[in-house]
């Protein structure tokens, strides 16, 4: 009879990685042991799934936008908006994200200063 070891975040990202996982990785997976998986996707703004695969070096999608994030939200990165002043960089992607909107005047001069050269925005064509 053997008894299987559950192994730590931090232990799967590190068999995943190896040596050249990245400091995002490695925070994530921090946070997922201090915390859970579900905890970490919410405070990076992103599935469950695309933790695990981040954690398992398996994620297909968009490294680096999840790296800004991770860095945004767990690591600290702070960016300075034309607009808003100080933010996290995390913010700074969930704003470049949102629709234009009237009813903000706030709200519509983030939403153009992201589409006119912003050097922050990972919009394309900003």
């Amino acid at each position: 009879m053997s008894i299987a070891v559950k192994m730590t975040a931090y232990e799967k990202a590190a068999a995943a990685w190896g040596d050249a996982m990245p400091d995002e990785v490695r925070e994530l997976a921090r946070y997922v042991d201090q915390h859970t998986g579900v905890a970490a996707a919410k405070a990076i703004g992103y599935s469950g799934a695309v933790v695990s695969h981040m954690l398992a070096g398996r994620y297909t999608g968009d490294q680096d936008a999840v790296f800004a994030k991770i860095r945004g939200a767990l690591m600290g990165e702070v960016v300075i908006c034309p607009v808003l002043g100080e933010l996290g960089r995390d913010r700074c992607l969930t704003e470049q994200k949102k629709p234009f909107a009237t009813s903000n005047a706030a709200r519509a001069r983030l939403y153009r200063a992201c589409r006119s050269g912003c050097p922050h925005s990972r919009l394309k064509g900003a």
